[in-house]
């Protein structure tokens, strides 16, 4: 029986909350079919593996998981995050461009600012999902149980969702 059957708890690792598992980006979520204003914020990464340790004492190689979210967090910097394919809207490339437009605000910016996100909407909580997706193929260690991600816009503002690797229990 390991201990989490035994209803033991889960040693958690922590990795990010600053330094290289920072950001700064630029956004325009959608409230109620309509772009706010194009607007920045520096982001905060954290990645919590909650899990049972292997027989080395670890939960995960830190190493791997650090690679994992620095390599998903390097193409967000410094740029504008927008939706590949905003509902009521489009954002869609043309030539050097990035054309952005939704109930009557257009945005025209240059395409190698523009990182165009397969969300529906880039909040918070949206841009915080797709990392944790982009970050799930390197946590194969097996006594990770769950994954947590924390993506703070602000001190007092965040998003956290989570995923359980492989179909853990």
């Amino acid at each position: 029986m390991t201990a989490s059957q035994a209803g033991a708890p889960l040693t958690v690792i922590t990795i990010g909350g600053g330094g290289q598992f920072a950001f700064s980006a630029a956004h325009a979520g959608l409230h109620g079919g309509q772009f706010e204003p194009l607007h920045g914020h520096s982001f905060t990464v954290t990645l919590r593996l909650h899990g049972e340790p292997d027989e080395a004492g670890m939960v995960c190689d830190f190493t791997g998981a650090k690679k994992a979210l620095a390599a998903a967090i390097a193409p967000l910097r410094r740029r504008t995050l927008m939706p590949a394919a905003p509902p009521g809207g489009r954002c869609e490339r043309e030539g050097s461009q990035v054309v952005i437009e939704c109930a009557g605000s257009l945005y025209s910016l240059p395409a190698r600012d523009v990182v165009l996100l397969p969300v529906p909407n880039t909040t918070t909580e949206q841009i915080a999902a797709w990392l944790l997706a982009q970050v799930m193929p390197a946590l194969g260690a097996p006594g990770v149980r769950l994954a947590e991600l924390v993506l703070a816009e602000a001190a007092d503002t965040s998003a956290t969702v989570t995923a359980r690797p492989g179909g853990a229990p």
